[in-house]
């Protein structure tokens, strides 16, 4: 997979070397199972038509630049990791655009003749509720106008498990509510952070990412895994700690070593610092969820 990174405006030399594809969008956040169903639909299309498999994503969250709602600055899959899933996915090329205020105060029908015509997009794929341009004013019926049948618009539906919209929203409130046995339902795996474990016997320490969206805090059962080690075992995620670093206590085996390239996969809560193990509450289906 090539990574291409994008600031505002385009350099005309990265639109003249874009290759022929079909180009999902979407910031992709957690890349869940609404994501990947945004993916493999694109996929498919790509297959069908013989062109390159692209991904458009953003280097920010646009809550950061966009006055509106809560400000994003903590992902369930920072940038690198993000990366990694979608090479595992099968995406040939991926975008990684700049949002800037500049970014933001382009107007829709501008950034789809900048941004994906000017990528030589053949077709494009989003989910329903994608917006882009100025105050968000393009959606997916507006894309179908803006292409002016230069390239072709498939809208993914709303993807729904157990009553629920599929969402990051949905993510970072099962996380931020210490529910992360449930996340495997809408994630399609358990929540990870990449990182490197450090350390010898029955306690290690994980660093990883301070950008990782963390779970509140509270005791958690996880597993520490790399590809020569797995071990279950207790984490602490103390109400002041230090930013990506976290200690885990093996239950049974021994590390007899740093992992460089190592996992910390969260799979059940314990208790919180009251041990309470129902600081969590209320139906998640009262709530509002969106992307």
């Amino acid at each position: 997979m090539i990574t291409i990174p994008i600031k505002h405006p385009i350099a005309p030399s990265i639109q003249e070397n874009s290759q022929s594809c079909v180009l999902a969008l979407g910031f992709f956040d957690g890349v869940h199972l609404g994501h990947q169903k945004i993916i493999s639909t694109a996929k498919k299309i790509a297959k069908d038509k013989g062109l390159k498999l692209a991904a458009m994503t953003f280097a920010q969250h646009p809550s950061s630049v966009i006055p509106k709602g809560p400000t994003i600055t903590r992902f369930i899959t920072p940038l690198s990791a993000k990366v990694k899933i979608f090479e595992q996915l099968g995406v040939d090329i991926l975008y990684v655009v700049d949002f800037t205020k500049e970014l933001a105060q382009v107007p829709h029908q501008e950034f789809v003749d900048q941004y994906l015509c000017g990528l030589n997009s053949k077709h494009v794929v989003a989910g329903f509720d994608y917006k882009y341009g100025f105050k968000g004013k393009g959606d997916m019926n507006q894309l179908s106008v803006d292409s002016k049948d230069r390239f072709g618009v498939t809208t993914v539906s709303k993807f729904e498990k157990h009553e629920q919209k599929v969402s990051s929203t949905l993510l970072r409130t099962l996380i931020s509510t210490g529910r992360v046995e449930e996340i495997p339902h809408y994630l399609g795996k358990s929540y990870e952070m990449a990182g490197k474990a450090e350390g010898k016997g029955k306690t290690c320490t994980f660093s990883f990412d301070p950008t990782y969206f963390m779970p509140i805090p509270g005791h958690y059962e996880v597993t520490v895994k790399s590809n020569l080690f797995q071990a279950k075992g207790m984490c602490e995620v103390p109400l002041l700690h230090c930013p990506g670093e976290l200690t885990t206590t093996f239950f049974e085996e021994t590390l007899h070593g740093d992992l460089e390239n190592a996992a910390l996969q969260w799979n059940n809560f314990i208790a919180d610092f009251e041990m309470d193990i129902l600081h969590a509450q209320g139906d998640l289906r009262e709530l509002e969820m969106s992307m």
